[in-house]
């Protein structure tokens, strides 16, 4: 009985690509490109095991995944080398102890994440027949030889092909032929067929039809034509207008049936919402460096940077943290500097938003939230979230909880929308004293007590109480976010341990949603 193991091949640096980590770890519509790479394995019913051949310094990254998505497949995470043909030998070593006839290994480029279910069943289908096969993909272009800078020859377009993964081998063949590559001083490999051909050129290589979709991924404008490829997935999926009466009735008996359209929408353009965002928290970082004014990556922007590298897959939202003391030189320098469709909110330049933070803002598109109101004209563009931070009293911390959770509920029932009632009166007669109580209380104790350890967000926005320790968060480092580095507390996991807990465990599927309750990326 064959069995099929996925080799993803993960250890390139991507030289051409021109960003700070390696392109496979780039993120594609939301998921990194070597994930979704991986997943096409998993998902296949031939597949029997994946392994991933990655750099050592991104092995803990790769396992969060196994652990995040659930994958069963993911047996083995090896270190490559140098070459790439350096990664087919760590798989050949690994399984050097498999039946050489039955096992067969289907290499596959990292930077390909668009490998179809189908073109997988392709090669596995074509493989005990052929215990070699390569895949290749038609090109619509003449191809010319050259020898230095001039045409040797123009070979016929229909002999032709371009080369695609994955590649496909029975273990002794592909094995034998790295053996007598061992003994060639000259030997220099780009790809495993490449391989047989020069030192098994007596085995026949069967080629089965590639796909335009399985591109991979060389420059950073490749990322928008894969881009494409799954809004157009995305579109197929949306249910038809014109579906049957049936259909629709049946969809209708739920409320998850009744928004069926509004959450296609969400999917469709989710990835384009995260990219409108990132371009704003890049100004911001711009400004901030030029100025040099602190701030740093917070809660789930921070958690997505050390759990996926970029963006929570089903997060819509960037939040950022600023001392509280910068925030006037910031707020001036964001009124001069930014770009014209970008804007400074806050409690002074809006205060119909009657919230305690600030945002940046983008004028030229929309994002609703459950709590808006529409009855005020305060701007409502797409944002980047900026708290407010100030030092905190060395209290225990059962007491600093307790007085802000207690001023926070009692602020935010009295900014609440109230109609003329006895109890609405005395509600406000009884959350106001509470209120003035608790802060009176607050600002005694901070008189009273150091203010030198802790850090945390200003006690109108303080929420659950939740405070670090200021050696938590300063000296600021940098972190990944997105292919870009941006601040970030000095201890990213103890500032998540203090927000999350166990911040590696994902939330269960149903909780896994974004805030938004519409948005328009750019309005025209």
């Amino acid at each position: 009985m064959p069995q099929f193991i996925a080799v993803v091949l993960a250890a390139g640096k991507g030289a051409r690509f021109s960003q700070e980590q390696p392109k496979q770890y780039s993120h594609l519509a939301g998921k990194p490109v070597l994930a979704r790479s991986i997943e096409a394995f998993e998902r296949h019913p031939s597949i029997a095991a994946v392994a991933v051949v990655a750099h050592p310094d991104y092995h803990s990254l790769i396992r969060g995944w196994v652990r995040e998505h659930g994958w069963q497949k993911v047996d083995h995470i090896l270190a490559g080398g140098k070459e790439r043909s350096d990664s087919t030998l760590a798989a050949l070593r690994l399984f050097a102890d498999r039946d050489p006839q039955t096992t067969y290994l289907l290499f596959h480029d990292a930077a390909r994440p668009l490998v179809s279910q189908a073109l997988i069943s392709r090669v596995c289908e074509a493989l005990p027949a052929h215990p070699v096969v390569a895949v290749g993909l038609s090109s619509a272009d003449t191809l010319m030889q050259l020898q230095g800078s001039t045409v040797a020859a123009i070979p016929p377009r229909a002999a032709m092909r371009r080369m695609q993964t994955p590649q496909a081998f029975r273990l002794d063949l592909i094995a034998e032929a790295y053996r007598l590559a061992a003994a060639d001083p000259h030997f220099q490999a780009t790809d495993d067929c490449g391989v047989v051909l020069r030192y098994l050129p007596q085995q026949p290589i069967h080629v089965v039809d590639g796909e335009e979709r399985n591109l991979k991924l060389t420059y950073p404008a490749d990322l928008e034509v894969l881009e494409r490829y799954l809004s157009a997935d995305a579109r197929a999926a949306v249910p038809s207008a014109a579906a049957p009466a049936e259909a629709g009735a049946a969809a209708n008996d739920e409320p998850q049936g009744r928004n069926r359209y509004l959450r296609a929408y969400h999917s469709r353009h989710l990835r384009a919402l995260q990219l409108a965002q990132l371009d704003i928290l890049l100004e911001i970082d711009r400004l901030c460096k030029r100025h040099a004014i602190p701030y740093w990556l917070d809660s789930g922007t921070l958690l997505g940077a050390v759990r996926h590298g970029g963006f929570i897959p089903w997060d819509d939202d960037i939040d950022i943290c600023m001392p509280l003391d910068e925030l006037p030189r910031f707020a001036e320098v964001a009124r001069r500097e930014l770009p014209p469709h970008l804007f400074f909110q806050s409690p002074a330049t809006e205060p119909e938003m009657r919230l305690p933070i600030c945002k940046v803002r983008n004028l030229n598109s929309y994002f609703v939230e459950g709590a808006d109101d529409f009855s005020k004209s305060y701007s409502k563009g797409i944002f980047v979230d900026i708290f407010p931070m100030e030092p905190w009293p060395s209290l225990p911390d059962a007491v600093t909880r307790r007085l802000a959770k207690q001023y926070c509920r009692a602020n935010a029932i009295l900014h609440a929308q109230h109609t003329y009632s006895l109890r609405a009166v005395a509600e406000l007669f009884y959350f106001g004293a509470k209120r003035c109580l608790n802060k009176a209380a607050w600002q005694l104790l901070s008189l009273l007590t150091d203010k030198k350890k802790y850090y945390s967000n200003t006690l109108d926005n303080s929420g659950n109480g939740n405070r670090h320790l200021r050696a938590t968060i300063f000296p600021l480092t940098t972190i990944s976010f997105e292919g870009h580095a941006f601040s970030a507390p000095a201890d990213a996991d103890r500032y998540l341990r203090d927000l999350f807990d166990d911040y590696m465990q994902l939330p269960p599927p149903d909780q896994r949603i974004s805030h938004a309750t519409f948005f328009s990326v750019r309005l025209t």
